[in-house]
């Protein structure tokens, strides 16, 4: 729901902060503004597989897990889809994705985030002991009425 919510707010406030920002700018000024930020997420968005690259291999000659990598370079990934899109918002947070601490500490609440909602999950665990009986004998009646009411098989 949220995010149905942000995706309707962001034009808003893209059309807000272009209203605010376009006197102060100019014209050529917010189009070279979103002319240079497309370009620079074209840019890191095609370095980004070799970074990823390096960095995998980096991380796999010290013998540490790349999930924490391959995190990182999800989220530049998003940073520069961000700054290809047009607007002072998106170019803004495009920006922050870029920054390392800011990379850490979505990292560190999207984790904490996982492992509350694993702790919250619905599932009940039901705990019992059972015993293992032998099968009963078939009872001889029931299976004459089961042959009664049954479909009868032609050959």
């Amino acid at each position: 729901m949220w995010i149905l919510l942000a995706i309707l707010a962001l034009p808003i406030i893209e059309i807000a902060l272009f209203v605010q920002f376009g006197p102060i700018l100019g014209v050529l000024g917010t189009l070279a503004e979103v002319a240079l930020s497309g370009v620079l997420g074209v840019l890191l968005l095609k370095a980004e597989p070799h970074r990823n690259a390096q960095d995998l291999r980096a991380a796999l000659e010290k013998d540490q897990s790349p999930t924490s990598k391959l995190a990182h370079s999800a989220l530049r990934a998003f940073g520069a889809v961000l700054l290809v899109l047009p607007g002072f918002f998106t170019d803004f947070v495009g920006l922050l994705l870029l920054l390392a601490p800011v990379r850490a500490l979505i990292l560190v609440r999207l984790t904490l985030a996982v492992r509350n909602a694993k702790a919250r999950s619905d599932s009940v665990i039901i705990e019992g002991e059972y015993d293992y009986a032998a099968p009963r004998e078939p009872d001889p009646r029931r299976q004459i009425d089961d042959r009664k009411s049954g479909p009868e098989k032609r050959d």
